[in-house]
């Protein structure tokens, strides 16, 4: 049995981290504003907080400004909004311009190159001060489902190097991808997950959510494991692609979706996903409710 599992969420609790990178993430962006404009920056970023907060559909994480992830779907998703709300409005309002362009003119090749700074950062201070954060009971569960031979292929936009120090420092038994062996997590980060067919665009509607699907890295990436299960807890970046998979080609039906529900998982969401998505199977309990569903 092979067993397709994200990160950030599965192995992880990513609050301490994502209130980290927004206090970086804020910072920089006010620093990024003329000397002149920074008390404007900053109230301009306490206004878009409110936004994001107010309209959690109508920004997300949007690379090339199609949203590959609702602001509300895990701890993350408001700092990726944030850029999403200065990308739009630096078009017509004269402090996000301000902001936007100091940004870009202090090296960020673009306003997704700088997010991906302050997440890191975010990260780094964590981690320094903490310690790497897999869950123990996460910890355990990944050692038992190991432990009975099921493959586990971690799939995550995470960089392989953190994904390698983080799971190192729990004792779980790793290599990167295309290594391989019996006991050990197979790792593939930089997945991509959020990157969005520039083509053309298909949405999984869900009682009114619709979610983008044409995420052409991930898809290679899913057709080229073809697990028996995959498991996440950002709906929209784990599971609506391989949902729709199995709702429209035979080799996936068989497939079981597990859906992870946390503290920060929008009630929007489960509404949805309960109402219009039989085939996932929500779970409160963590890695461990996987591996005690998959091991009986």
């Amino acid at each position: 049995m092979k067993l397709l599992s994200d990160f950030d969420g599965v192995w992880t609790h990513p609050e301490e981290e994502a209130r980290a990178q927004g206090v970086a993430l804020d910072a920089a962006l006010v620093a990024a504003a003329p000397p002149e404009r920074r008390e404007a920056a900053r109230a301009w970023v306490e206004r878009a907080r409110r936004e994001i907060a107010a309209e959690p559909t109508r920004w997300g994480w949007a690379p090339g400004g199609r949203i590959a992830a609702f602001s509300d779907e895990d701890p993350f998703g408001e700092h990726s909004a944030m850029l999403h709300v200065l990308a739009e409005h630096a078009k017509s309002d004269p402090v996000a311009g301000a902001i936007r362009d100091g940004v870009l003119a202090a090296g960020h090749g673009s306003l997704e190159a700088f997010g991906l700074a302050s997440h890191l950062e975010g990260v780094q201070l964590v981690e320094a001060a903490r310690g790497p954060g897999v869950l123990a009971a996460a910890a355990e569960a990944g050692r038992a489902l190991l432990g009975s031979s099921v493959e586990i292929v971690v799939v995550s936009n995470s960089n392989g190097e953190k994904l390698a120090r983080w799971f190192g420092h729990a004792g779980l038994p790793n290599h990167p991808h295309p290594e391989r062996e019996a006991g050990a997590l197979r790792l593939r980060g930089n997945a991509g997950k959020h990157l969005l067919d520039r083509a053309g665009s298909e949405q999984l509607v869900l009682d009114g959510v619709a979610i983008e699907l044409r995420r052409p890295r991930y898809e290679a990436i899913l057709r080229e494991e073809a697990p028996d299960a995959i498991v996440g807890d950002v709906f929209s970046l784990d599971l609506a692609l391989p949902l729709s998979l199995k709702r429209t080609d035979p080799a996936w039906r068989h497939v079981r979706l597990f859906w992870l529900v946390h503290d920060y998982t929008p009630a929007r969401m489960q509404r949805a996903i309960a109402t219009a998505a039989p085939e996932v199977e929500a779970l409160t309990s963590g890695l461990p409710g996987v591996a005690a569903s998959l091991l009986g």
